[in-house]
């Protein structure tokens, strides 16, 4: 040790040394230079976080309109399918029951289609209709399946979309929105007999001359039809409807101002603006500008006409980017935009920053960066002094002795001879032993991580299967009975039970298929049927096989209505599949369905057992029905 210590005092001469220069050299130059940097970087930041936030804005609005585009698609072709089928002989009586005619011309939807109740198809709610003109055989038929598939579509959309409608050239109108707070009062009560709404902007982009494509498009902001005050404001997405090359009507939803962005959507950066803007230069929204209760807003909602300055250059703005996507300053504006394309609906979303007020924010980055520096730059002569008089010298000389006899006990596993070597100083040595540890260490590591490796594998794979095993039904897919059970069991004790409705589902005549065609064929139509059901039902409804032909489905509804129109949807979608028994024999399959709701049952058995008795009246009564409980039927 006597003859390492001056040595070692060399060492710590010149590390103290040098470490003083090279740090303090270091700070000056990096302090100049940071200066100058700092604040563009935090532009930067500044920039990226705006980006974000319109990225997000406009992935939500994409999605809204791209499952709004979806929904309508959806009712083009259930429209187009039903009208397939030609006029019913019954559709004179129907129209004349549920669109009574109207003192004042046309007709008017019933009340009991907006309150509920049955109709020749099924259980209906929430939608209200006005017929400006006697309608023909052929208009008779497209009046009620369009009433129809206005229901069944609309209700799958709620709450994302609140409303869908089917208007036609001749001033007719179908609406489902349960949710309106007017209960479509205007349509069902209040519209004059020669109501005509085939100048409104929402019918006019539905004409083949307006949107030869015939994609769906959106309107801007636009007065709502049934509003005088000139106060409510909406936007609606239309998508025209062609059979046999004739324009026979349009599906639209429509969205209230407010709706467009809720506070949560633009729950984002301090003093930041959210603008949508048509490609035709009409302003959508404006926090600002666009206000719902204000009819002044009229006034501003043309960007290209407008007298207001910040508005122009606004517009000038977008006109000079090209509607691309941009990211930065706008000296037009006096701020920082980020700027991106709504594809579906063809609007450009904005989200604008006053440059004040990141240029403060960079500022303050900037001192916080400079008051450290110089904090930094005034303790590190102070911490090199005491670091390498107190913590380098003797520290260093011990640990070279005590790591040269802890690379000896390694000697025996390593290929080549450990030993102190005079030539080498404390540090030298320190890297010389640490290599001899490192190349018996590394080997060590490798040998674990390939057992570690292999055993999780192999615990990975077991586990997987053994869960597979235990929870799945190894003919269908589909969870088996005790899944089932402890999934509907975890339901009963967390969700309020009168929600809760079990739906028992067992296939009419089964037995009759592994009869006539034999097992493997019912396992296919097990199969199948499974897959219809669990398709048929919504993301949060729990499914599973119960055993034999027999499964079940726990739904959260707000009523037995709302049970019925989900049990139905399940009957008539399994019933209507076409299924391939053997080369030439194919036909349907239908079901049977019992429905029990939750309340006053505290286990599964119980529930179960309720349902069941519902699937027995439904058996008794012949099949191919639904049946509630303690109620006469379903259908």
């Amino acid at each position: 040790m006597k003859m390492l210590a001056p040595r070692t005092m060399s060492i710590s001469v010149r590390a103290a040394v040098t470490l003083s220069l090279v740090i303090g050299f270091l700070f000056l130059a990096s302090g100049m230079a940071a200066y100058f940097d700092i604040k563009r970087q935090a532009l930067d930041e500044a920039l990226i976080r705006l980006d974000g936030q319109n990225r997000q804005v406009a992935e939500l609005q994409e999605g809204r309109f791209t499952r709004l585009s979806a929904a309508h698609d959806h009712a083009k072709q259930l429209l187009l399918a039903e009208l397939a089928e030609g006029p019913s002989p019954d559709d004179a009586r129907n129209l004349d029951t549920l669109f009574p005619r109207d003192r004042r011309g046309g007709r008017r939807s019933s009340d009991r289609l907006f309150d509920g109740g049955r109709t020749p198809f099924g259980y209906v709610r929430g939608v209200g209709a006005y017929i400006g003109t006697e309608p023909d055989a052929n208009q008779r038929a497209l009046i009620l399946r369009a009433t129809r598939v206005a229901h069944a579509v609309g209700e799958g959309i709620r709450p994302d979309l609140k409303s869908l409608y089917f208007f036609t050239p001749d001033n007719t109108l179908i609406m489902f929105a349960p949710d309106r707070e007017d209960k479509l009062g205007f349509y069902r009560k209040k519209a004059p007999g020669n109501l005509d709404f085939q100048q409104e902007t929402f019918a006019k982009i539905s004409t083949a001359a307006l949107n030869p494509s015939r994609r769906t498009r959106c309107t801007p902001l636009v007065h709502i039809l049934y509003d005088t005050s000139g106060r409510t404001w909406t936007t609606g997405c239309m998508s025209p409807v062609d059979w046999n090359g004739r324009h026979i009507g349009t599906w639209g939803t429509s969205l209230l101002l407010n709706d467009l962005l809720s506070a949560d959507e633009l729950n984002g950066l301090r003093a930041t603006d959210t603008v949508l803007v048509s490609a035709e230069g009409m302003l959508i929204r404006h926090p600002r500008y666009t206000l719902q209760s204000e009819a002044r807003s009229e006034q501003l909602l043309d960007l290209k006409q407008t007298r207001d300055p910040q508005l122009r250059a606004l517009w000038q703005f977008i006109r000079s980017n090209g509607g691309k996507t941009f990211l930065g300053h706008a000296p037009r504006l006096a701020a920082h935009v980020s700027m991106r394309t709504i594809k579906t609906p063809g609007w450009y979303v904005l989200t604008i920053q006053n440059e004040d007020v990141i240029q403060a924010g960079a500022l303050r980055a900037v001192a916080r960066v400079a008051i450290t520096a110089f904090l930094c730059l005034l303790l590190q002569g102070i911490a090199i002094s005491l670091l390498i008089r107190r913590y380098v010298g003797r520290p260093l000389a011990r640990l070279t002795e005590r790591t040269r006899i802890l690379t000896r006990r390694f000697q025996s596993d390593v290929d080549f001879p450990t030993s102190a070597r005079p030539e080498l100083d404390e540090v030298e040595q320190l890297g010389h032993d640490f290599d001899d540890m490192a190349e018996k260490l590394t080997r060590a590591h490798l040998n674990l991580e390939q057992q570690v490796a292999q055993r999780t594998d192999q615990l990975h794979r077991a586990n997987v299967e053994l869960s597979r095993l235990a929870d799945c039904d190894t003919l269908t897919g589909a969870p088996n009975r005790r899944r089932i059970l402890y999934d509907v069991e975890e339901q009963l004790a967390l969700r309020n039970p009168r929600r809760l409705y079990m739906l028992v589902i067992d296939i009419d005549h089964f037995k009759r298929v592994n009869d006539t065609y034999g097992h493997l064929v019912g396992d296919r139509i097990l199969t199948e049927v499974a897959q219809d059901a669990r398709s048929l039902l919504r993301d949060n409804d729990l499914f599973g096989r119960i055993g034999g032909e027999e499964f079940m489905a726990l739904i959260e509804t707000s009523g037995p209505e709302e049970a019925i129109i989900v049990a139905e949807r399940l009957r008539s979608g399994i019933g209507k599949t076409k299924r391939m028994f053997a080369d030439r024999a194919a036909g349907q399959m239908t079901v049977s369905i019992g429905i029990a709701n939750a309340q006053g049952k505290s286990s599964f058995a119980q529930l179960y057992a309720a349902a069941d008795a519902a699937l027995y009246k439904a058996k008794h009564r012949g099949r191919d029905q639904c049946v509630l409980e303690d109620e006469s039927s379903a259908n």
